[in-house]
């Protein structure tokens, strides 16, 4: 069997991440793509190897060529498009975050079970060497039982010269800001190195620029496990920082920097690092996975259930920085 792929939304996404892994995957296929733009939509089949090229999703979805979708439009049509992809018979691979709140999430996932078909959340970094060796290290015992856990990153926005708004800060789009857009992949590597949340209480504003979305985020978790989580995300920062900590009463185990694989384990005083840089393009190891499961009948590693964790936690950040309390997530949707 080989996978053949229709992608919904050709944007950078689809030109840099997800769509050549689609192609660059074994037993998977490329051969039809859609965006609302024709022109752009032929140009880019072009450039990747599509057979065909459409403008609206109905079109792709009657193609009887395909047998999966890769969502990769921004938030607001994911839970629509997910959905009338179940419909049509197609398995999916949705772009993060999931949907625009847990109730669509939920949509989804009933959907996708309704109709017989597989849907997984593209958060491609669980699948890097880097994120793996992390959790091998802990499932092994490197820092004991895991008692705090912190995600922490910071870059600078800069906004768009000619004074247009683009989607990233349009709340009615993209749901939120910085949280949302890059702030989700890390709380998704939290998820995956600690377990669930309970429960969680933020800040959640914009701080510095005049936008409608969060540019600085500060969050504090509480995991079912009994170990708490940090989470700061901050679009307001003139430096890079990219770091992903765990630790517990036998070390600390640190990725320095997540995009670049560098970490470091620190026991008794003792530092060990390891290098692990990421695959090229970065949803490769993610597509092969899902591909293989496709083929194969068994359930993907990032199905719905799990995509929607990340969205409830944004979903009570969001919550608690307009009441000021802790939000339980199972309260949610």
């Amino acid at each position: 069997m080989t996978v053949k792929w229709g992608i919904i939304g050709c944007g950078g996404v689809a030109e840099h991440k997800g769509g050549p892994a689609l192609y660059k995957a074994e037993d998977s296929e490329l051969v039809a793509v859609m965006r609302r733009d024709q022109q752009l939509a032929a140009e880019f089949a072009e450039r990747h190897g599509a057979q065909r090229h459409y403008s609206t999703v109905e079109q792709i979805l009657a193609d009887d060529q395909v047998n999966a979708v890769y969502v990769a439009t921004p938030p607001h049509v994911h839970a629509e498009q997910t959905i009338a992809a179940a419909q049509a018979g197609k398995h999916v691979l949705c772009e993060k975050p999931m949907a625009m709140s847990v109730a669509e999430c939920r949509d989804m996932i009933a959907a996708c079970e309704g109709n017989g078909v597989q849907l997984m959340i593209a958060y491609y970094r669980r699948f890097w060497p880097v994120a793996q060796k992390m959790k091998q290290l802990i499932a092994d015992g490197a820092v004991g039982e895991p008692t705090m856990a912190r995600a922490h990153c910071t870059s600078l926005w800069h906004p768009p010269t000619d004074g247009s708004v683009p989607w990233r800060i349009r709340p009615e789009i993209a749901g939120g800001g910085f949280l949302w857009d890059i702030g989700a992949h890390r709380l998704d590597l939290l998820l995956q190195m600690m377990g669930d949340v309970e429960s969680a209480a933020a800040l959640v504003d914009a701080i510095h620029f005049d936008i409608e979305v969060d540019d600085s985020s500060s969050l504090v978790m509480q995991f079912a496990s009994g170990a708490q989580g940090v989470g700061m995300f901050y679009w307001t920062v003139g430096a890079n920082v990219d770091e992903l900590e765990v630790a517990g009463p036998g070390g600390r185990l640190i990725a320095t920097n997540v995009d670049t694989g560098d970490i470091t384990l620190t026991q008794g005083g003792k530092a060990e690092q390891f290098h692990l840089p990421w695959p090229n393009p970065t949803h490769l190891l993610l597509v092969e996975h899902y591909v293989q499961c496709l083929i194969s009948g068994e359930p993907n590693a990032l199905p719905g259930e799990e995509g929607m964790k990340t969205t409830a936690i944004i979903e009570a950040a969001g919550q608690s920085a307009k009441t000021g309390s802790f939000v339980a997530l199972d309260t949610l949707g």
